[in-house]
């Protein structure tokens, strides 16, 4: 079951992606990642970069810039899916042993399924820290059955927190019930990724730049527009319906919300109500502490107008929020199930409405499945620009590289020997030639 899932999570992380986006590198994935192993190879797998180590990413990239050239933007759209798709699969392994099978699959199927993933987090390496994070969460929640899984467990732990500094948020949750010694093995394995995340921070210190300004309570506005509404509205709408009504708006989703989590719980079990809390705190630090690190004036929804909110900007940093939202909702659903197992009456009538509310969940899933924009629609598509790099590294005067785009006007320099001695799909320059 766990590998069909894998399977199925990653191909739909592809199909997710236009075609133009899975041959479209983004932001870091090209400049930083793979311009390293280009250059490097794996060497500079445990390098920094913005004072962070990026593991999974740089091995990814190590793996790409191994193939032909006019391979390397799928292949490191492709890895990232299949990442994508490993991640699923564990949080299935993880929340099968909390909650009943049809809420696990759901868990597992928010990996890839989260509204807004595709937008900035699905196929590429340098936002794969998000599903790092969300994995190493159901990854620590439970406790392993044998020294063997107690060791797989540690050695993902190790990895997700090499690729996602945040990890060390997640310290006290593997420090709980910490006598037991195989869930000492897997903390061992994240404290020893988040000291060498904390060295690296410390001997290569992120550059500070200039930002702008948040208000406080765009906090919490931000925190409702990105976790929430994307499962109500598609992302292309967030904005028309929060132009001139936001306050309405946003008030009304944070209250249903309030009033589904309610309900759901009124009748889930000490353990279910801890873990929705656990989710929805994490929703919180992590949507504001990623804000707080990062302002920018386009945060501030508090002090936009109706045209800024019209064209409202959808950040990578509400996808981890609104999976940790919506997986609040499954566990409280997964409790009020239980419950109205073992009664007669207002129970049964209380899971109903639970499976009302998984099933709804889902639904949204299904239907915000394509999405309506990605940060890499518009290209600049890799591929296409190979064969004219060929042109250039055959052409007079001979040199050594030649520049290829990726997205933010960014740049990744390929050595002409590279071009030359990958095979060319295309007919020999000189037939070309009118």
């Amino acid at each position: 079951m766990a590998v069909l899932i894998g399977m199925v999570s990653a191909a739909v992380a592809w199909l997710r992606l236009p075609a133009t986006a899975r041959d479209t590198l983004w932001a870091e994935d090209g400049r930083d990642f793979l311009q390293g192993a280009i250059d490097a190879g794996f060497t500079e797998t445990f390098a920094p970069y913005g004072g962070y180590l990026h593991v999974i990413p740089r091995i990814i990239a190590g793996f790409a810039a191994a193939l032909p050239v006019e391979s390397m933007a799928i292949a490191m759209t492709a890895g990232s899916c299949l990442v994508a798709g490993g991640c699923a699969a564990i949080v299935w392994l993880c929340a099968r042993r909390l909650l009943l099978p049809a809420h696990a699959v759901l868990i597992a199927a928010l990996t890839v399924l989260a509204p807004l993933a595709a937008r900035e987090v699905l196929g590429n390496t340098a936002n794969l820290h998000t599903l790092m994070m969300w994995t190493l969460l159901w990854l620590l929640l439970v406790t392993p059955r044998r020294p063997v899984f107690a060791v797989a467990s540690a050695i993902l732990a190790a990895a997700a927190a090499l690729t996602e500094i945040q990890a060390v948020l997640l310290v006290p949750v593997a420090l709980w019930r910490v006598r037991d010694p195989l869930r000492r093995i897997v903390a061992c394995g994240l404290l020893l990724g988040t000291a060498s995340q904390i060295a690296s921070a410390l001997l290569s210190p992120r550059r500070q730049t200039a930002f702008g300004h948040v208000e406080p309570l765009s906090y919490a506005k931000g925190l409702i527009v990105n976790a929430v509404l994307p499962f109500v509205l598609p992302q292309q709408e967030i904005g028309p319906a929060l132009a001139g009504r936001s306050l309405l708006v946003v008030l009304g989703a944070a209250a249903v919300l309030g009033v589904l989590l309610g309900v759901l719980l009124r009748s889930a079990s000490r353990s279910h109500r801890i873990l929705v809390a656990l989710l929805l705190a994490g929703a919180v630090i992590v949507y504001c502490g990623s804000v707080y690190a990062n302002p920018e004036d386009y945060y501030d929804y508090a002090g936009h107008t109706a045209p800024q909110l019209r064209s409202i900007w959808l950040p990578r940093y509400g996808v981890l929020p609104s999976m940790l939202v919506a997986a609040a909702v499954v566990v409280a659903a997964d409790g009020t199930v239980r419950a109205g197992r073992d009664r007669s009456g207002a129970g049964r009538t209380r899971a109903l409405r639970a499976r009302i509310a998984v099933a709804a969940l889902a639904a949204s899933l299904v239907l915000h499945v394509v999405p309506w924009d990605t940060r890499r629609s518009q290209g600049p598509a890799w591929s296409p620009q190979v064969e004219d790099a060929r042109r250039l590294c055959a052409a007079a005067p001979p040199r050594d590289t030649v520049t290829l785009k990726q997205t933010l006007a960014w740049e990744v320099s390929v050595p002409c020997d590279r071009l030359r001695a990958d095979p060319s799909p295309r007919k020999p320059l000189k037939e070309d030639t009118p």
